[in-house]
């Protein structure tokens, strides 16, 4: 099941958040996805409701970003 998000006419399956994207999908009453395009990490996330996986996509962002940082890694 695709879990649809829908906002001023545009609908996506997918998050966005400071250039990275991820993955929306749905199943029993969980949506989680995954963030596309990372070479060097695997980023999943979870939520109960849209804002708990917005949230959880955003944090896992930020922890990425902030660890590649800490240890002089290239982003991506």
């Amino acid at each position: 099941m695709l879990f649809v998000l829908k906002s001023e006419e545009l609908i996506m399956n997918t998050l966005e958040y400071k250039g990275y994207k991820g993955t929306i999908e749905t199943e029993d009453d969980t949506s989680f996805g995954h963030v596309l395009g990372l070479k060097n990490a695997i980023i999943s996330y979870e939520g109960k409701n849209i804002d708990e996986l917005r949230d959880d996509f955003q944090n896992g962002i930020d922890d990425y970003l902030e660890n590649c940082r800490l240890n002089g890694e290239r982003r991506g």
